[in-house]
């Protein structure tokens, strides 16, 4: 349904983009006229054909388009000579309405295959940059649920062959596609930037040396998104651990690295064979015992790590093994005293001199407690990890 919505608002965007207003005004005046002016003839030849205006109005309409009910005729000469002319032009005018508007469909499909339409979406996902992990990202939206349904855009330089391959693997996912440079603010203007909820920076490693490494265009991207959008919930891939700490600052919300965890696998799996396995397992969409991160239950804030492990064992829903909190970091205003002193604003000034960004630091900071002991009590600021069923 709201496909459906989104395509009839694009339609009459595309009417008022290409002025069919006035085609549209035509065809109105025609029906209106033509109407009058048959009724006018039949009253004035005392004929009953028409009750009133309004049987004349519908009569029109159902000439212009061609339909022919038959349930009201003109039955004097001058009204069927009359009704004959607005055939003619009802013919005329519907073919040239009817063309246009589905030449203008074409045309926003074919621009939309190609990545040249703007998009008009709200709390979508945005997927910057392509390269062997994108598909595993699409393999994950379509298989887990709560995320079929979502709207993703893909920012990249593939060939619009190549999208449209992708969008017919995926029926259940709403994909559109801005062909273009995602460090460009305009094309990430174009993909709906500044209304995305979640934006993803994939390692752009298919481009030339001469564009800029992966990671300097990943770093650029982040500051452009973020200028757009500072609410935005942003990930983003390096090729190089040393480049994480650029993108702290520039308020990225995940960082993965490419192949951070390889050799602790390789390592891992010649000592104890059974673990890179069990990581592939918790891993894996298609599991039904995979890692996940779900809400606390209503009523379990204050209580024990034992009560809610209890909890979702006795309702199948898996085992607890630790919480992810949103602490707040702990501020210069926390520090300061409450009153506006001579020293206080002194302090104030060196940092804003020394350019250290004091909002930067009350931003929430996530920590992790994995199995936190059987008498841990659970905060407001508490989200669970779980291995198995949410």
């Amino acid at each position: 349904m709201g496909r459906i919505v989104k395509s009839i608002g694009g339609l009459i965007q595309s009417v008022r983009r290409e002025k069919l207003a006035n085609l549209f005004l035509i065809v109105f005046l025609t029906v209106v006229l033509g109407a009058a002016l048959v009724y006018v003839s039949e009253i004035t030849a005392n004929s009953k054909a028409f009750t009133g205006f309004g049987d004349a109005i519908w009569w029109a309409v159902v000439t212009v388009t061609s339909v022919g009910y038959g349930d009201f005729v003109p039955q004097m000469p001058v009204g069927r000579i009359i009704a004959g002319i607005l055939m003619f032009f009802g013919i005329t005018l519907i073919s040239i309405l009817s063309g246009t508007v589905a030449s203008i469909i074409v045309d926003r499909k074919m621009r939309e295959g190609r990545g040249l339409e703007n998009i008009k979406l709200k709390n979508h996902t945005v997927i910057c940059g392509w390269n062997q992990n994108a598909i595993r990202l699409l393999d994950e939206y379509a298989q887990k649920k709560g995320m079929k349904k979502s709207e993703l855009v893909l920012v990249n330089d593939m060939n619009p062959e190549d999208f449209q391959s992708i969008a017919a693997k995926y029926p259940d996912i709403e994909i559109a596609f801005v062909r273009g440079d995602f460090v460009n603010e305009n094309i990430l203007a174009k993909a709906g930037i500044g209304t995305a909820r979640y934006a993803i920076l994939l390692a752009d490693t298919g481009r030339k040396p001469e564009h800029g490494s992966p990671d300097e265009r990943t770093i650029l991207a982040a500051l452009a998104i973020n200028a757009s959008n500072s609410e935005i919930f942003l990930s983003a891939e390096l090729v190089n651990s040393n480049n994480e700490q650029h993108l702290r600052r520039a308020h990225v919300d995940n960082v993965i690295v490419n192949g951070e965890f390889n050799a602790f696998l390789f390592s891992t799996g010649v000592r104890e064979s059974g673990i890179p396995v069990l990581i592939k397992e918790i891993l894996s969409n298609k599991s039904t015992n995979s890692l996940r991160q779900v809400e606390i239950p209503a009523g379990f804030f204050g209580k024990s790590f034992s009560d809610l492990s209890e909890h979702f064992m006795k309702n199948g829903k898996g085992i607890l093994i630790g919480f992810i909190s949103n602490e707040k970091k702990m501020t210069l205003d926390d520090i300061l005293s409450d009153d506006s002193s001579a020293i206080d604003a002194f302090i104030k000034r060196k940092f804003q001199e020394a350019e250290i960004d004091i909002a930067e630091e009350q931003q929430a900071e996530m920590e992790i407690r994995l199995n936190p002991g059987l008498e841990y009590v659970i905060r407001e600021t508490d989200s669970a990890f779980i291995i198995g069923n949410a």
